[in-house]
């Protein structure tokens, strides 16, 4: 029945200066991921991208379409040529194709090609005429249908379709820089992450592992989860940075006040993901904080923590509930994956009576109790760096520091 995917920009539509190219971005986005079908073929007119099925599963093509940030919208069509017995024909079709039973419907038509003979208000009523004298028992509703044809007219063809299926929207792949994206395991820093991707934004990803007191299985979640957002990249990698944070951990415990570990734990890990990002020319650090949700994220805690570094922090979920971010982590497909029972370093010495309301004075006074800064400096030269892919298993990096950074 179809033989269009028609792709809308939405938001690029609004960039002026910089649409072309970002456009130009987002096409060879859909190229590359749609490059699985070998029988697809593409052509784009001004703000409009048109995927030529040739017979491949529009279904199919469509799932591929919905991981694509910079699409607002696409529609399964079907085009014929615009005259008016051909798309009286191809709306019929249409319809007959349709489940109708208790269905209204109307026509909406949009004359983009100003040299069709008849108005809109023309075409509309011919084909709902044509309609009725075909379908027997068809019931209209010009103001709250069940069902609309959507009757497009324009210089290359007429396109024709029912539904429209929202995208991703945002911006395209990598075209805004890159961020270092903290990832826990849990549910809210992948759904973070998979937010600025959204946004244009590509990212690297940092992990802070405490063996023995954390598995390889933690590690593998984290893993897994990354992969998901390689499905959402134009380039479908990942770099994954993975901070051996044991023995921070250890020195925290013994020489922190015990309702101050978190919010030391919090430092140190801001202070590793700085010196990782600026050595990747990441410009900005995102993590999966959410204001008020744990001892750490009151307004309180995050001034203190964030007192270590200079760099802009940005937490995509900081106002959402925990409701809303679950429902984005079953819609990303990575809910499944974060409620694996492996826990995170962030699990590990978890104090009974955290402080929600810490001092910068008193934690700098606990900090000065052991020498932090050579800690960092043996965590940051045994990073384990793991490049991964959406459909691979993951490739640990055996070269030097300098030649990763």
């Amino acid at each position: 029945m179809y033989n269009h995917i028609l792709i809308r920009y939405g938001e690029l539509s609004l960039k002026k200066a910089n649409r072309n190219q970002f456009i130009k971005l987002v096409n060879n986005h859909i190229k590359k991921a749609l490059s699985i079908f070998t029988k697809l073929q593409f052509e784009s007119d001004y703000m409009r991208f048109y995927v030529i099925l040739n017979g491949e599963d529009a279904d199919a093509v469509v799932e591929v379409l919905k991981t694509i940030p910079g699409i607002y919208s696409f529609s399964k069509v079907s085009k014929c040529e615009s005259n008016l017995e051909e798309i009286k024909a191809l709306a019929l079709n249409t319809l007959k194709n349709l489940d109708l039973t208790n269905k209204t419907f109307k026509v909406e038509t949009n004359r983009a090609n100003k040299n069709f003979t008849m108005t809109s208000l023309e075409i509309t009523k011919e084909i709902s005429r044509h309609l009725f004298r075909n379908i027997d028992n068809l019931k209209a509703d010009v103001h709250n249908p069940d069902i609309t044809i959507n009757v497009d007219v324009r210089l290359e063809g007429t396109f024709i379709y029912t539904e429209s299926i929202y995208g991703m929207g945002g911006l395209p792949s990598s075209s805004l820089g890159k961020a270092m994206l903290m990832i826990s395991g849990g549910i809210d820093s992948v759904v973070a992450g998979l937010e600025v991707v959204r946004r244009g934004m590509d990212i690297e990803a940092i992990h802070y592992a405490s063996p023995p007191y954390t598995s390889d299985m933690a590690l593998q979640k984290v893993v897994d989860l990354l992969q998901v957002i390689t499905k959402y990249k134009s380039d479908c990698k990942i770099l994954l940075h993975v901070v051996p944070f044991t023995n921070i951990q250890k020195s925290i415990y013994e020489n922190v006040r015990d309702d101050y570990g978190i919010t030391i734990m919090r430092r140190m890990m801001y202070r590793i993901a700085e010196r990782v990002a600026k050595k990747q020319k990441a410009l900005t650090i995102v993590n999966g904080e959410n204001i008020g949700q744990v001892a750490s994220q009151t307004l309180e805690s995050i001034s203190v923590i964030n007192n270590v570094t200079n760099m802009p922090i940005i937490r995509p979920l900081a106002t959402l509930d925990k409701k809303d971010i679950i429902e984005k982590a079953i819609k990303y497909g990575t809910y499944d994956i974060s409620i694996r029972p492996y826990e995170d370093c962030c699990t590990v010495f978890v104090p009974k009576h955290p402080q929600i309301k810490p001092r910068l004075d008193v934690a700098v006074d606990l900090e000065n109790k052991f020498d932090y800064e050579s800690l960092i400096d043996e965590a940051i030269n045994n990073i384990q760096h793991i490049v991964l892919t959406s459909n691979t298993k993951y490739q640990v990096i055996k070269t030097e520091e300098e030649d990763i950074f």
